[in-house]
Formats: structure tokens, C-alpha cells, sequence
């Protein structure tokens, strides 16, 4: 029994506070901020939707504080769990450039304020200013190799080594701790709820992450 309760308390993870699985530098946010000061900015209530999947685009978005979880509808129809974005990140530009429908669906997780750039409009600024060119080739680089990690992690065949590398992706010295519930780990891992908690016991028997309170500590650096 209380290995039991020490489980459920550890998949309680506050609803409210996560942790980005794709976490950037403000520098992007902080100049747009500076070159296009009139730019509005859009408050969005948890659970509110920023973008849905399969819409015509006409808006990128920069997060400039709280977090928004960026999800796909799967081929049988459940929401997948792709990113979780905050302060900084870009999110809905490949739509919002190329023209196309959204690939992807963007919503609330809690309180967050964004920047909503017409696509036209982005492609104008950074064709005038050469260092936010530079700063948006950086971030989708940063994007792309997020991706390259997320589909290697898909290919490990154990759920523990998929979720230890997860972990050490998000943790940073100075945020160790990871905040995600069960369910959410288990969308960006690619499996089901109940093999994530059998996995997280059996890496907190063997010591490679402590939880508090559903806060993740990596212990032990995947091998």
C-alpha cells in the first residue's frame, strides 16, 4: 500500500504549471518586440483554443508568457500530445507561410499571452532586419533537431529509456525538475498512460529519477 500511494501522488502533477518540451531563448520575442512595437498581443484563457488543426492560416504566434500545448489529431481520431511551448517559442508559422491548412492545433495550458503576426507581415520584418532572420533560422533549427530527438526516442524499444531521455531533453541545470503529468509523458513518448506509471516505478526502484509531488528529477543520465 504505500508504494501504491507514493505512485498516485507522484503522477499528480500540478495542472497548471509544466514544463516545455521545446524550450528557446526569449531573443526571437525580445526583438520583434523591438523592431515592430505596435504588434498587439492576445490573451488566451486556459483550455482556450489558439489554432485548430485542418483551418486555413494566416497568423504565426510567438508565446510571450504561460505555455500552450501544440497537439495533432491522430488516424483514429484521438488528440496526440506533441509539444509543450512557452515564453519565447514560435508556433504556427509553417502554415502561416506556406499558405497551407494547419498541420497542428495550439491551445491554453494555463494562462498565456501571444503575439500574433500575420505571415505576410513576419516575412516583411525579416526581410528588413537580418538579425531576426537570423534568430528565426536558429529557432527553427532548434525545432528540427527537437523533432530529430522525439523520433529517435520513438525508436528505443524500452519505455524507460524513452522516458529518461525525455527527462534529460527538458531538465536544465537550473530547472531540474521536470513537471508533466502520466498522461502527458505518455503522448510524447508514443505510449499508453499505464506503461509510463509501471515505468516510472520501476526507474524510481532503481533510482534514476526521484518525484515530488509530480516533480521529475533525473538521477541518472541515459545511457
Amino acid at each position: 500500500m504505500p508504494r501504491t500511494r507514493s505512485s498516485n501522488t507522484c503522477s499528480k502533477a500540478g495542472r497548471s504549471e509544466v514544463s516545455e518540451t521545446l524550450r528557446v531563448p526569449r531573443s526571437m520575442l525580445e526583438r520583434l518586440i523591438e523592431i515592430a512595437p505596435s504588434l498587439s498581443r492576445r490573451r488566451i484563457t486556459k483550455g482556450q483554443s489558439v489554432y485548430r488543426q485542418g483551418e486555413a492560416a494566416t497568423h504565426a504566434y510567438v508565446v510571450v508568457s504561460g505555455r500552450l500545448g501544440i497537439t495533432m489529431i491522430g488516424q483514429a481520431g484521438q488528440e496526440l500530445l506533441i509539444d509543450i511551448v512557452g515564453p519565447g517559442a514560435l508556433c504556427g508559422e509553417g502554415a502561416a507561410f506556406d499558405g497551407l491548412p494547419r498541420f497542428s492545433s495550439a491551445s491554453a495550458i494555463e494562462a498565456t499571452e501571444v503575439l500574433p503576426i500575420p505571415g505576410k507581415e513576419f516575412l516583411k520584418l525579416i526581410s528588413a532586419d537580418a538579425k531576426l532572420a537570423s534568430l528565426l533560422a536558429h529557432a527553427t533549427a532548434l525545432k528540427q533537431r527537437t523533432l530529430a530527438g522525439r523520433l529517435v526516442q520513438l525508436a528505443q524499444s524500452s519505455p524507460e529509456d524513452r522516458i529518461t531521455e525525455l527527462l534529460s531533453q527538458i531538465a536544465r541545470p537550473e530547472l531540474p525538475d521536470v513537471l508533466l503529468t502520466h498522461q502527458q509523458i505518455a503522448n510524447l513518448i508514443g505510449a499508453s498512460r499505464i506503461t509510463v506509471t509501471r515505468a516510472m516505478q520501476k526507474l524510481r526502484r532503481t533510482g534514476a529519477i526521484t518525484c515530488q509531488r509530480g516533480r521529475y528529477r533525473l538521477t541518472r543520465a541515459p545511457a
